[in-house]
């Protein structure tokens, strides 16, 4: 039975994010504040924002996952996506405040002097945010179930109509307010959590032994000759996961529109320090958790007692097919402890992440939606005199397909992020970085790449996954090594080097943008950044 702690400490977030929503409604004013929050985001919220929106339900949930089944190199890939913010400020933070779009597509619009790219931008978009919204919800429900209890179908419900209240309500101003409060409750849910595992185990000491006595592998470096895990545990590897991560903070939709809603230039630049402290924080929680996770569950109490957050996962992963037990051993690790305090605040801190990253995604897409496509593309009336009601529209239908494609989700929690994270990045994060920093990029190299890598990464994902057997091997393995796991390519990492050098080849000889869209949108944006 659930302890009414738990329960308790679930039902007290579910409030606070709710009356946050509500709230926000009384601030709202014009469609700007709907979209960019009136751009009035100070850089504390916004640094946590950024944190708990770019930290979706796959950090909290399959990072510690991999800790468990890899070992201490994993800490090192986990350590990249924290060594990665601060390029940000660098590459798209300052520059795009200086721009101070609304939409995510405003920018390509304007650097490649094009409206229709709003269409083409929008549908990559679109791609990624239904697989991380159904992400989200999954992860939602997932901690429902395993912490509460609660069946798989309500937690989907639950999850959805809760995010659907406070971003049809409040817009960004509710998304961004919310979105820093759950960052400093999940970074708090993995300290706390953190700091009892290593208490229970009797120090940092003690820790490490026990760890070491149960794994005397786990805690090998990268420079291994024979690492537990090739995927994850060797420099190579390492290096992929931290390229991927580090340039998709830069580059991701649901990232870069945060620096939209802050005040101003030092503003975007400050966020990106206190999403790093907080980020950082979160992690090394997690490595810990993710390292002790096997030792809690094989040496603790849950080792004769059996683990309840196992029993129901592995039986409603046959009943819906939504993960395997071990992408939640930081829950069945938490568990162990037998204190209800900590797991209720690991409820909240799951949830809290889950639905940060669903409202990020579905502010972005309601944006595109209703303000490029609603309005300025399709010149429609109702678009134009309702925005927001339109975007609210917007965001519940979304919502409402992530939750369809929840029930039955066709991937694992970890995959399904994944694939939508390299996807966008590979499309249109060239045309982005490349159009801001080189004044050569071309209209042809933003069509060309993004059609081309869109179509290539999901034919490569899908031939991974379904036919060579894992969505890491390279999917040309089997024509060029005649082995199917002859490459590795953490997360298809691939892609991004590919992605840039077809932007780069086709930009050399295409014909280059107008003289007055490059000056406005490249080297005045770029210019003491």
């Amino acid at each position: 039975m659930v302890d009414s702690i738990v329960v308790g400490i679930t039902v007290l977030y579910f409030l606070g994010v709710i009356a946050i929503g509500y709230y926000s409604r009384q601030r709202m004013k014009s469609a700007t504040d709907y979209y960019v929050a009136g751009r009035q985001i100070g850089s504390v919220v916004n640094g946590l924002a950024l944190e708990s929106t770019y930290l979706s339900p796959a950090s909290m949930l399959g990072l510690p996952a991999y800790i468990f089944i890899l070992g201490y190199p994993f800490w090192w890939a986990m350590a990249a996506i924290i060594a990665g913010m601060p390029v940000a400020t660098l590459l798209t933070a300052s520059a795009l405040r200086k721009y101070a779009p609304t939409s995510f597509a405003d920018y390509y619009v304007d650097r490649y002097n094009d409206e229709r790219l709003r269409w083409l931008v929008g549908v990559v978009t679109i791609i990624g945010s239904i697989l991380y919204i159904t992400l989200s919800i999954v992860g939602m429900a997932l901690f429902l179930l395993a912490i509460l209890g609660v069946p798989y179908i309500y937690g989907i419900i639950i999850g959805t109509i809760i995010v659907m209240l406070y971003v049809v309500w409040g817009g960004m101003i509710a998304t961004s307010w919310n979105a820093a409060f759950q960052a400093a409750l999940m970074t708090i849910a993995a300290v706390i959590a953190a700091i009892a595992i290593v208490g229970k185990l009797g120090g940092l000491g003690a820790f490490y032994d026990a760890v070491a006595a149960n794994n005397p592998k786990f805690w090998n470096t990268p420079s291994d000759p024979n690492p537990p895990h090739l995927l994850s545990g060797s420099w190579i590897a390492i290096i992929g996961w931290f390229f991927v991560w580090h340039y998709g903070f830069a580059t991701m939709p649901y990232t870069v529109v945060r620096f939209f809603t802050t005040m101003d230039i030092k503003t975007a630049r400050r966020s990106i320090f206190w999403c790093t402290l907080a980020a950082g924080i979160f992690y090394i929680a997690l490595e810990i958790i993710g390292a002790a996770s096997k030792v809690m569950i094989e040496t603790g109490p849950m080792a004769t007692e059996g683990a309840n957050a196992v029993v129901i996962l592995k039986n409603y992963m046959a009943q819906y097919g939504v993960g395997g037990w071990t992408d939640y051993s930081m829950v069945a690790a938490v568990e162990a402890l037998q204190n209800p305090f900590v797991l209720g605040i690991l409820a909240a801190g799951g949830l809290a992440i889950a639905m940060s990253t669903a409202a990020g995604w579905v502010m972005v897409v309601n944006v595109m939606m209703t303000r490029d496509w609603g309005d300025m593309l399709l010149k429609s009336k109702f678009a134009k005199e309702n925005p927001v009601l339109l975007a609210r529209i917007v965001s519940v239908i979304f919502l409402l397909i992530g939750l369809i494609v929840a029930v039955n989700p066709p991937g694992l929690v970890l995959d399904l992020s994944g694939w939508a994270f390299v996807v966008i990045i590979s499309a249109l994060g060239p045309g982005l970085i490349l159009g801001l920093w080189w004044k050569r990029a071309t209209r042809a190299a933003m069509w060309t790449t993004a059609i081309v890598m869109t179509v290539l990464h999901l034919y490569a994902w899908l031939k991974a996954k379904l036919v060579l057997g894992h969505h890491a091997f390279f999917f040309l393995n089997d024509v060029l090594y005649g082995n199917p796991k002859a490459l590795i390519t953490p997360h298809q990492v691939w892609a991004i080097p590919v992605g840039f050098l077809l932007f780069i080849i086709v930009s050399l000889i295409t014909k280059p943008v107008e003289e007055e869209a490059v000056q406005k949108y490249c080297v005045e944006l770029t210019k003491e950044v």
